[in-house]
């Protein structure tokens, strides 16, 4: 029950933080942003090491940190996209770091260490023309972004529900056992359904444009988890949070 209150409280904080922090302005959105992108690739690298891998961890990050600034930069036109040739030196770097580590399975610590620095840094950084729509770096809708956030919340919450009430087809069983086919539909027709009304409330995008995004979403998210849960199961940890 106390770590129950823990988490609880936990995400409360999490959530208000989240949407403060996108309601104010963009260099706040990105900022924040920036510290959850820097402990999503720790959290993904630790559950490695898990594994016996012993991915470059301060380099990973701090590349990944270039990379999201570099595309947040690009997409408010502050440069252009010479911008990205920095970048060049950063992933020559990797390599030679890892030959002159002492450490062993080489090969793996190369791969984990990229593939840490990708999964994360590039989502992370178009997250940042979401709230800058339109290609016009003047324009800040902070209200898509959270709509989008609604959308995957409100799809957790109907999976889990919908899920316990009438689950049985397994979608991904020796991934996540837990998730149900009829749980991921009534999770996306709730997220969707009530998409459809907050963007109709803030006279954004037509029914059809909300569902393409709502749909893409969702299967973005959905996969995300599995991947998430496919490292779990392939390092053999339980929870990585």
């Amino acid at each position: 029950m106390k770590n129950f209150t823990i988490r609880t409280i936990s995400a409360v904080v999490f959530v208000i933080i989240l949407i403060g922090s996108t309601l104010l302005n963009k260099y706040l959105f990105f900022s924040v942003f920036g510290i959850i992108l820097s402990l999503s690739v720790l959290e993904f690298y630790n559950l490695t090491k898990k594994g016996g891998i012993n991915p470059q961890i301060i380099p990973g990050i701090i590349i990944s940190i270039i990379i999201y600034t570099s595309i947040f930069l690009f997409i408010q036109k502050i440069v252009d996209f010479k911008i990205f040739l920095v970048l060049i030196p950063s992933f020559i770097l990797i390599p030679i770091i890892e030959i002159s580590r002492k450490q062993e399975n080489k090969i793996p610590n190369l791969i984990y260490t990229l593939i840490g620095i990708f999964y994360f840094s590039v989502p992370f950084g178009l997250l940042n023309s979401i709230i800058s729509p339109y290609g016009d770096s003047m324009v800040y809708k902070p209200e898509i972004m959270i709509g989008l956030f609604a959308i995957i919340w409100i799809n957790d919450a109907g999976a889990y529900i919908f899920g316990k009430l009438l689950g049985k087809h397994k979608m991904a069983e020796k991934i996540s056992p837990n998730k149900t086919w009829e749980g991921a539909i009534g999770g996306a027709l709730a997220s969707i359904a009530l998409s459809i009304v907050y963007f109709k409330l803030f006279n954004l995008f037509n029914p059809l444009t909300v569902i393409i995004m709502s749909l893409t979403t969702l299967i973005a998210g959905t996969i995300g988890d599995l991947t998430e849960s496919m490292f779990k199961r392939h390092f053999n940890v339980k929870d990585s949070g």
